[in-house]
């Protein structure tokens, strides 16, 4: 593909790119798109990663307790099942052990350009083509880039008073540093999000005192964890069915979960009777009833990504444990006071705050131009986060997103596949009609985002009081624009036939 479309530009331009296709990203989402591309038969491109390796989320993050939310055997491509979980929730560094074999199976770490991170990028209407400039001075040009940068690569600095003034030890728990000893320290975790589920269970044993600063109890299901035996490693190994079999299990689980979510509006029982069951947990797992009343959500299980855990809850028994609920109101340079005046004295600050996902600056992380100099970051911000299929925008053509708005959900090896094979099919229809210009019309679009809007009324996020769950699923405008909102076997159908009708293909 890639040299006939580079001698159709040469006849138009004389320009020649340094790639026909330029992914940036190096995490699950490039290197699924890189593999799918090669099975195309498309071998010019590369992956521009910012970092000193791959992996992505996994790079990052190596929190005590880190592990996958979702079964193992759903977590990985579905064309390279790994045989080797050791559980059926993996720990942190199984998983980007797996993403580091598909890279090297499938011939990809050749094409990753590492400590390259774009600053802005720029539409060549003359040539048909992106012009990448890099923080290191460096220029690229490709004629198709697919952002792959992910959501959830921008830790959070929360905005407290005095936050600066700590002279303690302090870091987020995406920069988690293991070379300082939790031993007998007084340590206070700020966040209660899906991360701070996983580290608070995991450092309370090793600390002298633990206070956990609450912003919005998180809803907690429990965790069916197990070891899996040799026995289960060797069906799975030399009996693919059995973990096919067993893969479509897990899938359908989280099939029925997103559609009772989806369709919370006409069937609210099966999530409530699912919020009864972990409530149940909560009353057998705490003892204290007035924490109970702290820890327990006031909006629906789902709002937010909901967490997983059997350790949780029941770690806010420990007498070193303290959970605080009534705020910040300040740090100074041995602790924190809260907004009731108490004062407590930390070693360490962890911050459990998250990422940046929709603002201005993040997604994507670079300035992004196309045509007539609209900025695509502030065409979000301006006319509010949208894409068609969740994949293209208008006026920014031979630019796709492996996850844009509204494709979020509980499994993204299995969606990403789907978007991958979306813009590998557009790439290959631009070969066959020797087009240099592929763009989603402005009405297709519109008609897609609005059908989004239309969608979320009948949802959980709208019926279920998620306005109080401070959920990264909502934008600044309140549209919940970052998971499905139709139920990812459709998507995935959907996806996997490219709306053609809905671009502009030309040279």
């Amino acid at each position: 593909m890639s040299d006939r479309i580079e001698k159709v530009v040469r006849l138009k331009t004389n320009l020649k790119l340094d790639y026909e296709t330029i992914i940036i990203g190096a995490g699950i989402s490039g290197i699924g798109t890189g593999i799918q591309l090669k099975k195309d038969n498309m071998h010019s491109f590369c992956l521009l990663e910012k970092s000193e390796d791959l992996g992505g989320t996994w790079r990052d993050n190596k929190y005590p307790g880190v592990a996958v939310d979702i079964p193992s055997i759903s977590y990985c491509y579905s064309f390279e099942p790994n045989p080797n979980w050791s559980r059926l929730f993996a720990p942190g560094e199984e998983i980007l052990r797996y993403i580091n074999h598909c890279v090297d199976k499938y011939n990809i770490r050749k094409h990753i350009r590492f400590r390259s991170q774009v600053e802005k990028m720029r539409f060549d209407t003359e040539n048909n083509c992106w012009r990448l400039y890099l923080m290191d001075g460096s220029q690229l040009t490709s004629r198709f880039i697919i952002s792959a940068t992910g959501l959830l690569s921008q830790p959070i600095t929360p905005d407290i008073k005095g936050l600066d003034r700590f002279k303690g030890k302090m870091f987020h728990t995406a920069e988690w540093d293991h070379h300082y000893d939790l031993s007998n320290k007084k340590v206070a975790v700020i966040g209660t999000g899906a991360t701070a589920v996983q580290v608070i269970p995991a450092i309370a044993p090793q600390v002298a005192a633990l206070s956990v600063f609450q912003r919005t109890p998180i809803w907690v299901s429990p965790k069916a964890d197990v070891e899996f035996p040799k026995w289960v490693n060797f069906m799975f190994k030399y009996i693919p069915l059995f973990q096919t079999t067993c893969r479509l299990f897990t899938d359908a689980a989280m099939e029925f979960l997103t559609w009772s979510m989806l369709n919370y509006k006409k069937w609210p029982a099966l999530i409530q009777a699912a919020q009864r069951g972990m409530l149940g947990n909560l009353d057998s797992q705490v003892d204290n009833e007035a924490l109970k009343a702290q820890l327990e959500p006031k909006y629906g299980f789902g709002c937010k990504r909901p967490a997983i855990s059997n350790e949780y809850w029941p770690t806010f028994n420990r007498d070193n444990v303290n959970l605080i609920s009534d705020g910040i109101e300040r740090i100074t340079e041995t602790g924190v006071i809260t907004n009731s005046g108490e004062e407590i004295e930390v070693d360490l600050l962890i911050l459990a705050t998250g990422f940046k996902t929709q603002e201005l600056g993040n997604a994507p992380s670079f300035e992004v131009f196309g045509l007539n100099q609209l900025e695509l970051g502030q065409f979000w911000e301006d006319n509010r986060y949208q894409a068609f299929d969740g994949i293209t925008v208008p006026n920014f053509p031979n630019f796709f997103l492996t996850f844009g708005p509204y494709t979020g959900g509980f499994n993204w090896y299995s969606m990403l596949e789907a978007q991958a094979k979306y813009i590998s099919r557009c790439l290959i229809k631009a070969n066959k009609l020797g087009s240099t210009f592929v763009e989603v019309k402005e009405e297709a679009n519109s008609r897609y985002f609005q059908k989004m809007r239309t969608l979320s009324e009948k949802t959980l996020f709208s019926n279920a009081s998620c306005e109080t769950s401070r959920s990264y699923y909502f934008d600044a405008n309140g549209d919940v624009s970052l998971p499905s909102l139709i139920i990812p076997m459709q998507r995935w159908l959907r996806v996997r036939r490219t709306q053609f009708a809905a671009y502009k293909f030309r040279s």
